[in-house]
């Protein structure tokens, strides 16, 4: 692959199938409820996809590893996939290795899935420190 069309590749971002890819994933775990779904609408919003649209047209038999996705999408996704499992704040074996599963179907490797997971620990850290700091340091 060409330097020029490899960084298109890698740049390009399909918003309506990353929202897919996430209903699949949050389907795919029945303990998944309304907090996961509504990180999902808010991520869907934010980009300007019509949520509700999306929801019902991605067929139950949707499945990851036949859409082929930029680096870009698919990183987003397992990000976000880690967020959704992580949302009780505990990130289990079993959903652990469904993010692996993802991440072979969507041809990223396991170090970099590893790498997203603690990426995504220190985001929570941030965002918490944050709210703190909005809430003006209420454990003084």
């Amino acid at each position: 692959m060409s330097g020029a069309s490899q960084e298109k590749s890698s740049a390009s971002f399909d918003r309506e199938t990353y929202v897919k890819m996430l209903i699949t994933i949050a389907r795919a775990d029945k303990e998944n409820g309304p907090p996961e779904y509504r990180f999902i609408r808010r991520q869907a919003i934010q980009m300007g996809v019509n949520y509700q649209k999306v929801l019902h047209e991605t067929d139950p038999d949707f499945d990851i590893g036949t859409h082929k996705v930029s680096r870009l999408t698919a990183m987003r996704v397992l990000k976000d996939a880690i967020m959704i499992a992580s949302m009780d704040g505990n990130f289990t074996l079993p959903e652990k290795q469904k993010i692996y599963t993802y991440a072979e179907r969507l041809d990223i490797p396991r170090t970099d899935v590893d790498t997203l997971e603690v990426l995504v620990r220190e985001l929570k850290v941030l965002d918490d420190r944050w709210k703190e700091l909005v809430a003006g340091h209420p454990h003084e």
